[in-house]
Order: structure tokens, then C-alpha cells, then sequence
């Protein structure tokens, strides 16, 4: 019975601190059949490297506690896993700097989210097989060694049998290079026959397109006693190319001396076609999306002076309403009758009414635009803050305030501010006629390493079916007559914690209050380009609300 030498699965270790990332990694990888293995941080990986043996590594470069810089410089400081090939994994305006960090302490690549799945199972299968070959290779070494030392004929024809029927290119030399040996996946693939290779030098293969010092620095490797894998271009029998990936063992007598050399291979010319065209397609949709994310800034910009402009034209009539309403209404407040006297409110009213959604038209136009200044910010101190000049205002009903411990997080101050001002705002509004009065409560959870904050109050509630017009500008779930207001500040709230990298959501029911909650990660801010594609293509997935609001 022919011995079988059983290669496990590769396994894959993804190294991310946000479960979302990790998961969809992981399922791009699903296809290829290896054992995936996630962890959270840098120390869980390198717990992992203690124990086991990974064909690749896909580390995150942006991590809280330890970066995936410092955590690949300790991967490369142990001895077990100094050669393991890292993919850093980062996002597209962060790659020049990231490369530079990253190539100096040993990357082998880099992938760019957001993730291309092809892309991603392209790269990672040429570590996996060459972990396998590798595997593969040493299975092999260490048979012979049992075999020579048991020196027993019928084991090594066993193994012969196995070399000479496997599907790669197995290839067997002296110590001066010229071929003793090879199987029939060598004739198949290169068309040379056994009796044309015996006696010949490797240099049968050679097709001219190495770089210079190629070959000379392979020799250098292997007579050094080490194992030597790379890429080889060959030249077949007939003349055409074909790519083949190689690894090259030495083999060494009990004294130490090499004997010979034992060369696998593996045909990768259909592999390297295919990630040419992926390259190809790649480099055409990074066109497309420049292309696209100018379009979008064009956009964006004629949008932002079309809003003033229409703004203008339409502040001049209103002034002009509104002066005239009130010359009329203080010339005529005597002779006016009740019904024109109800009129003429109505059209002041009105009037005021555009004006407010003008100015509100203009503040959503700006949110996003200014730049940010992420700085580390006491959440309590800025809801007392808050809070305090929310309690100035005389007609403010008395609210009962319940106020839990909240962390410290990274934001601008600016943005973030409107942001509590908008809830807390919205919170005692709706809440205005609860039996009791306004009772508001405010905390904190963790959600996957971000921060998650909730408002919660006792008012009016509302309809969850409508809940997708919440963050709509000038979506409202109630009229003027019932609460004022425009419809402008929780698309303010929105815009802002979304461009902070975040997400809003909102829960409640009618008659029985809401919750509003978003999550502030630790991570970097979103750019200006960033903000104005999320703004064209629509908010990033987001799971289905725990909390939200009226």
C-alpha cells in the first residue's frame, strides 16, 4: 500500500480589533478551504505564533494598544515565526505611510480596504501553497531520513512511487547541479523526457528573463546549506514560457556534507495570468473611483454654492415680507379686523418659518465641511456643560437629569458638542408634556471595542415603521403645531457622527419614549472625500438598531 503523505490545511491568521473586519476577511478567505484563525488584538496573535504554524498573516494596521506595526516587529523578533509573511491590512489614504512603516520591518504585501475578496484570496493562496509546498518539502526530507536510517529498500520504493506519481515537478540533482532524476510532472510540464535531461544542468530550462545575479545568489543559498524558494520563468522544450514556483532543499550526508538537491515545483502560469488580469482590473476600478470621488467633490461644491445662492434670492423677498408684515401690523393694529389681523399672523409665521429653514438648509450644508480636530474629550464634562445651558433657558421645563459615568473619547469639540446639544435638546422637546416632566437618561456601553451612547427619554415616541425618516433633513414625524422645529438637527447628528467614523440609530415607541444612540470608534476620522462618498452611495451597513429615537 503506497505511502500518502497528508498536507493539513494552511491555516490563516487574521489579526483585527473589529469584528466586522475580521468576519469579512474571513469569509472572503472561506473558498479557499484553509483553517481561518481570528483574534482581536496583537497579544492574542502572538499567544497564537507560540502554538501554531500560519502560512500568512493578515494584520490590521490601526489598532488600539498595539498597532500592527509593533505587533509584526515582535512576530519578526521570535525565532518560530520570523519568516511567516505578513499582509497588512489598511485603507487607501493611509497606504503611502503605511508601506514605508510596513515594508521596513518585513511586510510581504498590503491589502486596501475595503476589502476585494478576489483580490484578497489571490494573494493569500500564493503564501498557502507555498506553505504547503514547504510542508510538502519537509514531509519528504523527513521520510528519506527514516528510510535511510531503516534502510529499508521497500520503504524507499514507496516514497520513489509517490515522488514519481505526484502531480508537481520533482526534480533531483548532484551537488554540482546536473540532473540524477526526474518524474513524469517534469516531462509533462517542461517536454523534456528523462533520457534528454540526465546529465544536463538546470540551466536546461533557462529562458534568459531572470534579473542579473539571480542564479548566483540561488547557488550562494544552497550551497550554504539553506533552502532556497522563488519564482522561475523556464523555457519549455518548445520554446514557450511558463512560470513555476520552486523550492530547492539541499540534502546533507551525517557528516554535514551536501550530496545533492531535491527541486519541486509547481506550475503557476494560469495563477499569474489570472492575477494580471486582476491587477488590470484593479488598477481600472482605482480609475473609476478617482474619477467618480472628483465627480462627487464637483458635485458637492456646486451643490454647496447652489444652496447659497438659492438662499440669497430667497432671504431678500423674505426680508421684504417680513418689514412689510410689520409696518402694516404696527400702523394698522387698531383698524385691522380680527380676520386680517389672522391673516396677517399667518404670514408672518409663515415667513419666519422659511427663514429658520433656510438658515437650516445652510448649517447641513456646512456640517462636514470645516476640518476636524479629533482631541480627547471627557463625555461627562461636556454633557454637564450641555446640560447647564439647556437649565438657563426660562422657558425650559424642570427635567430630572440622570446622568451615568461616560468615557473619555476622540472627537472634534465642535461637532461633538452639536451633537449632544441636538439629542439632549430633541430629548427634553418631546418629553415636555410627560406626566411626570422630562425625565432623561444618559449612558454609556461598549459595542465591539467603540463607544456607544444612548439618550433616553420619556416622551412621546414614535413609529417604528417611519423610523427611517428620523435622519432625514427636514423629515419630521410630527407637525409644527404639535412641537416646532425643522427637521434639520438630527440630520445634523447624523452627518457628523458618520463622518467620526460612527453610527446612529434610533428605538422607541409611541407613547412610551426613545432612545437615540450612536457609537463614537477608536479610529480615525473620516476625510472629505470619505464623507462625500458615504454621503452619494448611502450609510455604511449597519446592524439593526438596539436604541433609537422620535
Amino acid at each position: 500500500m503506497p505511502h500518502t503523505i497528508v498536507i493539513p490545511p494552511a491555516k490563516v491568521l487574521i489579526v483585527d480589533d473589529q469584528d466586522s473586519k475580521r468576519l469579512a476577511l474571513a469569509a472572503a478567505l472561506e473558498p479557499l478551504g484553509q483553517e481561518i484563525v481570528m483574534v482581536a488584538s496583537g497579544r492574542e496573535a502572538l499567544r497564537q505564533l507560540l502554538n501554531d504554524d500560519f502560512a500568512v498573516i493578515l494584520l490590521d494596521v490601526r489598532m488600539p494598544d498595539m498597532d500592527g506595526f509593533e505587533t509584526a516587529s515582535l512576530i519578526r523578533a521570535r525565532k518560530q515565526s520570523e519568516k511567516t509573511p505578513i499582509i497588512f491590512v489598511t485603507a487607501h489614504d493611509r497606504a503611502e505611510a503605511d508601506m514605508v512603516g510596513g515594508y521596513s520591518i518585513g511586510a510581504v504585501d498590503f491589502i486596501y480596504s475595503p476589502i476585494q475578496p478576489e483580490i484578497l484570496r489571490a494573494k493569500v493562496q500564493v503564501f498557502v501553497d507555498l506553505h504547503r509546498h514547504a510542508l510538502t518539502v519537509q514531509a519528504h526530507e523527513r521520510r528519506l531520513r527514516e528510510l535511510e536510517a531503516r534502510q529499508a529498500q521497500h520503504e524507499l520504493s514507496k516514497l520513489s512511487g509517490a515522488i514519481e506519481q505526484s502531480a508537481d515537478p520533482v526534480v533531483i540533482t548532484d551537488r554540482d547541479g546536473r540532473i540524477e532524476y526526474v518524474n513524469a510532472a517534469f516531462t509533462a510540464v517542461s517536454g523534456f523526457t528523462r533520457e534528454e535531461a540526465a546529465g544536463q544542468a538546470l540551466d536546461l530550462l533557462e529562458s534568459g528573463e531572470h534579473p542579473e545575479g539571480f542564479r548566483a545568489q540561488l547557488w550562494a543559498t544552497i550551497r550554504r546549506g539553506e533552502v532556497y524558494r522563488g519564482e522561475f520563468v523556464n523555457r519549455r522544450k518548445d520554446g514557450t514560457l511558463y512560470h513555476e514556483e520552486r523550492t530547492i532543499t539541499p540534502i546533507q550526508s551525517d557528516a554535514g556534507e551536501i550530496t545533492h538537491f531535491v527541486s519541486t515545483g509547481k506550475d503557476v502560469t494560469e495563477r499569474k495570468r489570472m492575477e494580471a488580469e486582476l491587477q488590470a482590473l484593479n488598477a481600472h476600478l482605482e480609475d473609476r473611483v478617482r474619477e467618480r470621488t472628483a465627480q462627487l467633490r464637483d458635485m458637492n461644491e456646486e451643490l454647496e454654492a447652489y444652496a447659497y445662492s438659492i438662499s440669497h434670492d430667497l432671504r431678500t423677498p423674505l426680508r421684504h415680507i417680513l418689514s412689510f408684515a410689520d409696518l402694516l401690523e404696527r400702523r394698522t393694529v387698531n383698524d385691522l379686523p380680527a380676520d386680517a389681523k389672522k391673516h396677517l399672523k399667518y404670514i408672518q409665521t409663515g415667513a419666519l418659518r422659511m427663514s429658520h429653514l433656510i438658515d437650516g438648509l445652510l448649517d447641513f450644508a456646512r456640517t462636514g465641511r470645516h476640518d476636524l480636530k479629533p482631541q480627547a474629550l471627557n463625555l461627562n464634562t461636556l454633557v454637564q456643560e450641555v446640560i447647564a445651558d439647556l437649565e438657563r433657558d426660562p422657558d425650559a421645563p424642570p427635567t430630572r437629569w440622570n446622568v451615568e459615568p461616560l468615557p473619555t473619547v476622540q472627537a472634534d469639540l465642535v461637532s461633538l458638542r452639536q451633537v449632544v446639544t441636538n439629542l439632549l435638546t430633541n430629548a427634553v422637546k418631546y418629553s415636555r408634556d410627560a406626566q411626570d416632566g422630562p425625565q432623561i437618561r444618559i449612558w454609556a456601553d461598549d459595542c465591539g471595542g467603540d463607544h456607544r451612547i444612548h439618550v433616553q427619554d420619556n416622551g412621546i415616541g414614535f413609529n417604528m415603521e417611519y423610523r427611517h425618516k428620523l435622519f432625514n433633513v427636514f423629515q419630521r414625524l410630527h407637525t409644527h403645531d404639535e412641537f416646532d422645529g425643522h427637521g434639520v438637527g438630527l440630520a445634523h447628528v447624523k452627518r457628523i457622527i458618520v463622518r467620526h467614523g460612527g453610527q446612529v440609530t434610533a428605538q422607541g415607541e409611541e407613547g412610551r419614549g426613545a432612545t437615540f444612540s450612536f457609537t463614537l470608534p477608536q479610529q480615525r476620522l473620516l476625510t472629505e472625500e470619505e464623507l462625500d462618498h458615504v454621503t452619494a452611495e448611502g450609510d455604511p451597513a449597519q446592524p439593526e438598531p438596539a436604541h433609537a429615537e422620535p
